[in-house]
């Protein structure tokens, strides 16, 4: 039987042309922009073969039919705990939202390293002050980047005009994680190698030798709460914590101390442990801390739709030539429910 393709994701019309001329025998449904909770109706349900979205419907492991989800978003968090067949190919956005998030990423290190917040807070008050903390430079400054995938990699990349070292902690080294998406179609010798590297088994020499810290891992079994109060502890007094990734990886409650005690000296954090932050949320009013609405990776742009559409359409190509596809993540990693092998 052909495809059936349910796109839940926004497009122009030549996305959809170039779909429909990419699976010309697949029948295409458009559904648009969903929620979480959504759900596919019982005749979606028992013909779609290919799940185009960022939010999983509630119901995607009574898809009898399905073989393929591509995901609109970098982390795959929003499957933990699913009963999805392991016949069933995950891939994600990873390429698509390197670059805006590693922008974030350097504006923050600059906003927070040079005290730019306090400086507004400043001119809102109509003080001037010329204190040498505001006269910082991040001449020497060593960064550690939690995790070394597309995003850790552009985020050095991006980090190497400005001459800051960079020091990567990862659970392998130079993993091969199959072919990979890059708007760019960079080779993966144009990306810097860190000045050191890290293993999981020198977390303390790592944390104790940088300034600023990156987190740039997915959510999942193997690092939820891996910067805990130990790790915040380890850091030199004053440190900088950026997270653009996923806030589970980080301690709640060490989070706090650390930023309350001034152990952090500053921390930016676009990703939550309450999605939308609630008005009363202490993370609002947290010092030197800048939060951001979960928009690091930029879907809103222009720019994304054009990425991520571009690599639906290659995984489609790919899928149909028999070709491996893109972005493809190992079920071992989608902590998903027992069940997973049907």
């Amino acid at each position: 039987m052909p495809d059936h393709v349910v796109v839940a994701q926004p497009g122009a019309d030549g996305h959809l042309d170039a779909l429909a001329a990419a699976m010309p025998q697949a029948r295409i449904t458009i559904i648009g922009e969903v929620s979480p909770g959504w759900s596919l109706d019982a005749e979606l349900v028992s013909t779609a073969t290919v799940l185009f979205t960022d939010q999983p419907p509630a119901n995607v492991a009574d898809l009898a039919r399905l073989e393929w989800v591509q995901l609109g978003s970098h982390g795959y968090s929003q499957l933990q705990g699913l009963a999805l067949p392991r016949r069933v190919v995950v891939t994600n956005a990873s390429g698509v939202q390197d670059r805006p998030i590693a922008e974030w990423v350097v504006m923050m290190l600059l906003a927070l390293g040079r005290r730019l917040p306090d400086m507004l807070t400043a001119q809102r008050a109509h003080r001037w002050d010329r204190a040498p903390a505001y006269q910082n430079e991040l001449r020497g400054m060593t960064v550690g980047i939690l995790g070394f995938g597309n995003i850790g990699r552009e985020v050095a990349h991006l980090l190497a005009p400005l001459g800051l070292p960079v020091w990567v902690l990862s659970r392998t080294r130079n993993r091969d994680r199959g072919p990979r998406f890059d708007p760019l179609d960079r080779a993966a010798t144009s990306f810097p190698e860190p000045d050191r590297w890290f293993g999981l088994t020198e977390r303390d020499a790592f944390f104790a030798g940088i300034r600023a810290l990156v987190v740039a891992v997915p959510d999942g079994p193997g690092t939820r709460g891996l910067v805990d109060a130990e790790a915040l502890s380890r850091l030199p007094r004053g440190a900088l914590l950026l997270n653009p990734a996923r806030a589970r990886v980080v301690d709640e409650a060490a989070l706090v101390a650390a930023l309350q005690s001034g152990q952090l000296g500053g921390a930016a954090l676009d990703d939550h442990y309450r999605q939308p932050l609630p008005p009363d949320d202490p993370f609002w009013d947290l010092p030197n801390t800048v939060v951001t609405a979960h928009i690091s990776g930029s879907t809103g742009s222009p720019w994304y739709l054009r990425r991520i559409w571009e690599l639906f359409l290659a995984n489609a190509d790919r899928r149909a030539s028999g070709h491996p596809m893109l972005n493809v993540i190992a079920h071992d990693d989608l902590d998903l429910a027992d069940g997973s092998d049907r």
